[in-house]
């Protein structure tokens, strides 16, 4: 028998996303009598049209700030933690609200590596864009290609499903995006339960490197799941109900089993 999960539910998005993205994973936990909360953040720059002068200074520090408030409000609406689901840069704020014990237990899926975990690739890259960086080459705002997110976010999700996912994208901070190469995380800091997914068919940020994200967890207690059919969009791909199942099944295990403690 499924043990419920008790604790309320955050879950946070990606870089150029909204709260809309988690709609599947949301109806799914909803469905099994959790209360969910889907927030979109900084809705007012983060936008499809062309952005605000604001944007532009908005930085990843911003985020984790507003993530923080948001929990602490979860919490006092509820007289307990939350729990939290993060995905890509999600996952990097999600590793954040762990790090800094405002939650019960925390999911990265596909989650942006924290600085320091990387691999031959991902290391090349985020060189590439210091180098950007220092010659102004980098966009204050920015807003994905269709082709290029065809290619390497929705490679997993069915033509006639694609386009109503990049039209709901939005344009992101250019600075917000560098700073996610610099972001540390003290692992030793994180003393609750922590999951990281990783997906087999990503092509952004590769099981590869998640699993690299998985092993500094690893030292703290943190597990892995890894999804070899499922790329960047896991929560919306077909076949999404199993990895929601399981991370709802681990969610309610782990908090059941820190509560009876």
């Amino acid at each position: 028998m499924t043990t419920s999960l008790r604790p309320p539910v955050l879950m946070l998005h990606g870089m150029c996303c909204t709260g809309d993205v988690w709609k599947q994973f949301r109806t799914f936990f909803e469905a099994r009598g959790a209360r969910v909360y889907t927030p979109t953040l900084r809705p007012e720059q983060r936008i499809r049209a062309r952005p605000p002068r604001e944007l532009r200074t908005l930085g990843f520090e911003h985020y984790v700030q507003d993530v923080i408030e948001i929990s602490a409000e979860i919490e006092r609406e509820h007289a307990q933690q939350p729990v939290v689901i993060g995905h890509s840069m999600g996952g990097l704020l999600a590793q954040v609200l762990a790090e800094r014990g405002k939650v019960q237990a925390a999911v990265f899926i596909s989650p942006s590596p924290p600085a320091g975990v990387r691999t031959f690739a991902a290391h090349a890259w985020w060189a590439t864009m210091a180098v950007g960086r220092a010659l102004g080459a980098v966009p204050s705002a920015i807003l994905p290609a269709r082709a290029t997110t065809n290619s390497i976010v929705f490679n997993r999700v069915p033509l006639d499903e694609r386009e109503a996912a990049f039209v709901g994208m939005v344009h992101e901070s250019g600075r917000a995006f560098l700073d996610l190469g610099r972001f540390a995380i003290d692992e030793k800091q994180v003393r609750v339960p922590v999951l990281t997914v990783a997906a087999g068919q990503d092509r952004l940020v590769p099981a590869s490197l998640v699993r690299r994200t998985a092993q500094k967890y690893a030292t703290v207690g943190g597990e892995l799941l890894e999804y070899a059919g499922h790329g960047h969009w896991l929560y919306a791909e077909p076949g999404w109900e199993k990895p929601a199942t399981e991370i709802y099944d681990w969610l309610a295990a782990r908090t059941a089993a820190a509560g009876s403690a």
